[in-house]
């Protein structure tokens, strides 16, 4: 079941999409001692449940790209371009396409190896601000990134 916290003066929403759950969990916090409220799921069925509700706004989709379930990351970025286009989403993943469909899904091309807690929220915050004219915007990171985030998290980040 997806999780929504709220981080105190919270105005951008993230939804964290990753079926390993101490990942999803570190980089939630993180994000929500960032200052930015959060909503988890746990694979993309859940994702797309949130995203079905009219009244609850998300601003941007950061998801594993592979996870168990109907779908991958890869076909729920494809179901949010036709579904909610203008929501940015941001991949992470190691599967060997990856690389491939950055280039084909991200402006900015896919993520430097290993990421940082600091790099991911940057990625949101550069996303965010390039709204002016909003358009889709993916971007690839692997789960390798998200699992040096989440070690380097838990030693004191």
């Amino acid at each position: 079941m997806p999780t929504d916290h709220r981080s105190p003066d919270a105005t951008e929403t993230v939804l964290v999409v990753n079926d390993e759950v101490l990942i999803r969990i570190t980089l939630s916090e993180y994000l929500r001692d960032c200052g930015y409220r959060v909503i988890e799921a746990a694979n993309a069925d859940e994702a797309i449940s949130v995203l079905q509700h009219a009244e609850i706004h998300v601003d941007i989709v950061f998801t594993d790209i592979k996870m168990p379930g109907s779908m991958d990351g890869f076909a729920l970025s494809q179901w949010i371009r036709t579904n909610r286009p203008g929501l940015d989403v941001v991949l992470a993943g190691t599967v060997p396409r990856a690389v491939d469909a950055a280039s084909d899904l991200c402006e900015e091309g896919s993520a430097p190896n290993p990421y940082h807690p600091q790099a991911v929220l940057d990625r949101i915050r550069r996303l965010l601000a390039s709204r002016a004219p909003r358009k889709p915007i993916s971007e690839a990171i692997s789960p390798n990134q998200a699992r040096g985030a989440s070690a380097k998290l838990r030693v004191g980040d």
